[in-house]
C-alpha cells in the first residue's frame, strides 16, 4: 500500500515509480503512463533490449523483469550466458546479460494488467487484462496471450505459449480452465479503480 508520494517518482505519463526500485538503464523501460511499480521491483534495462509497459500496469514488490537472451547464432561452439533458461523448471535463472554472441529480446507487458509480489519474469510477451499471481516463474521466451490468470506460485517453462482466456496454475504450469469473454472488461475496470484509489492514498 502507499505511505507518501514522497516515497515515488511521478513520470510525466502519471506513472509512480518506487524509489526503492531498480531501474537498471532507465532509458530502456517504457510505459505509457498510469501505471505504479511498487518497492524492490528490478527492472533489467541494461541487458540492451526495450522494456514496454502499457497503461494502468500494476507491478507489485519484489518483481524481477529480464528480458530473454538468445544466441544469434546456431554454432554450439560459441560462448553464450546461462540465462537462456536452460535450467530445470522451478530453479532460480541468475540474470546475465547477453554475451557478443547473444542479443536480448523486448519485453512487452500490456495494459491493465497486474503482477503480484515476488515473480520473475523473462518473458518475451504478456498481454493486456492479465492477472499473475503471488511467487509465480515465467521463464525465458514464454508468452501470454490477452485476458489470462497464472495462479500464485504457478511455474511457466521456457516457451510456452498461454492462449487467450485461460486460468493457468501448477508447477510445471498448465492451463486448467477458461475465462468468460467478459473478464476483460472487467479487468480493465479493476485497474483503473485501483490506480484512482492508489493516486487517491497518496492524497493527490
Amino acid at each position: 500500500m502507499p505511505t507518501s508520494k514522497s516515497d515515488y517518482i511521478v513520470t510525466a505519463s502519471q506513472s509512480y515509480i518506487s524509489r526503492s526500485a531498480n531501474i537498471l538503464v532507465a532509458p530502456n523501460l517504457h510505459s505509457k503512463g498510469k501505471s505504479v511499480i511498487q518497492k524492490n521491483v528490478t527492472i533489467h534495462g541494461e541487458f540492451g533490449a526495450a522494456i514496454h509497459i502499457g497503461r494502468y500496469v500494476y507491478i507489485d514488490e519484489d518483481v524481477e523483469i529480464v528480458p530473454s537472451v538468445i544466441p544469434t547464432s546456431s554454432d554450439p561452439l560459441l560462448t553464450t550466458s546461462s540465462s537462456s533458461g536452460s535450467g530445470g523448471v522451478g530453479s532460480k535463472i541468475i540474470p546475465q546479460p547477453p554475451t557478443e554472441n547473444e542479443k536480448a529480446l523486448p519485453v512487452i507487458i500490456g495494459s491493465h494488467t497486474k503482477i503480484g509480489n515476488n515473480c520473475t519474469i523473462h518473458s518475451i510477451a504478456i498481454g493486456s487484462c492479465v492477472r499473475i499471481g503471488s511467487n509465480c516463474r515465467i521463464y525465458p521466451r514464454s508468452k501470454i496471450h490477452d485476458c489470462c490468470i497464472i495462479e500464485n506460485d504457478s511455474v511457466i517453462p521456457p516457451d510456452m505459449v498461454i492462449s487467450p482466456f485461460s486460468r493457468v496454475r501448477g508447477n510445471p504450469a498448465r492451463i486448467v480452465g477458461s475465462l468468460p469473454e467478459c473478464s476483460g472488461g472487467e479487468f480493465v475496470e479493476d485497474c483503473v479503480q485501483e490506480y484512482i484509489g492508489f493516486v487517491r492514498e497518496l492524497g493527490e
